[in-house]
């Protein structure tokens, strides 16, 4: 069987952990990935696979449960985004770097939107930094990126799953994660019994009460909710049309129900879904 694989990682926040996982285990059944293109927080996590950072990454993230880790984290009251993300993004700058994108031993793609001159934005060359933090810009969540002409934001607003920007190589299986994906979740023992909450998503919550309360009260939905809700329905329904169209060799499916947008908390338990999602999925094919 063809071991070589195109790898297309979608967005979903804390659920784009898992594809920690997914990559861990492909490599650990003899794949190898010859190319990846990511939207969101699977550019992020494709980015650091490329420039050989994703271990140290990975054991970053594995802190965030940490009470220092909030101090990485500068909210803004402002209308622009919950996160104004400059100390974030300069710890970031640890594992994803300037480096060209054209100059990475593996094809890489992120995916941006931008909203001031409705496009989508493709990033195949250029900074790769620049490329991520554009990309996992969330609306309402992380403050845009402002350049020149344009006002960068998340790219899942027009492609979470870019299963058509990928570079892909002659005789490679077409290999898909799909983070929101409409089933019901992977339970591990330990995620069962882990109810610890997150220093940091504690304060996110009372931002979202704070930000609920301020709206007329016979608003069934709060203003925070109501925007994250409508974009993922846009973001889930296009998502599934990508997948309709171009129908990938491999489909690892994660279920949107496994964890919230915010629970980076769950680091462990999701890297520990990703593996066992994909050897599920490995095991369908024919």
């Amino acid at each position: 069987m063809k071991k070589n694989i195109a790898l297309v990682l979608s967005g979903g926040g804390a659920r784009g952990i898992a594809h920690i996982g997914v990559i861990e285990e492909l490599e650990n059944q003899g794949y190898t990935i010859d190319s990846i293109a990511g939207t969101s927080m699977g550019a992020l996590v494709g980015a650091t696979y490329v420039l050989g950072s994703m271990p140290s990454y990975k054991k970053w993230i594995y802190t965030l449960d940490k009470k220092e880790v909030f101090k990485l984290i500068d909210f803004s009251f402002s209308s622009h985004g919950l996160i104004k993300g400059d100390k974030l993004f300069k710890k970031m700058k640890e594992f994803i770097d300037d480096t060209p994108i054209e100059e990475i031993a593996i094809p890489y793609t992120a995916i941006a939107t931008d909203i001031k001159n409705n496009r989508e934005m493709v990033y195949n060359t250029g900074s790769i930094f620049k490329a991520v933090r554009a990309s996992i810009a969330i609306p309402t969540v992380f403050t845009p990126l402002y350049e020149e002409d344009s006002i960068l934001v998340d790219g899942g607003v027009v492609n979470n799953i870019p299963l058509n920007r990928i570079k892909r190589k002659q005789g490679s299986l077409l290999v898909a994660v799909h983070v929101n994906a409409d089933k019901p979740p992977l339970l591990l023992d330990k995620q069962q019994a882990d109810k610890e909450q997150s220093v940091y998503l504690d304060k996110i919550k009372r931002f979202r009460t704070h930000l609920n309360q301020s709206k007329p009260k016979t608003e069934k939905l709060g203003y925070f909710s109501l925007l994250n809700k409508t974009i993922a329905l846009m973001v889930d329904q296009m998502a599934k049309m990508t997948i309709e169209q171009y129908k990938p060799d491999i489909l690892i499916d994660i279920s949107r129900e496994t964890c919230q947008t915010f629970d980076f908390y769950k680091a462990k338990e999701l890297v520990q879904i990703g593996r066992e999602e994909t050897r599920l999925a490995l095991t369908k094919i024919p």
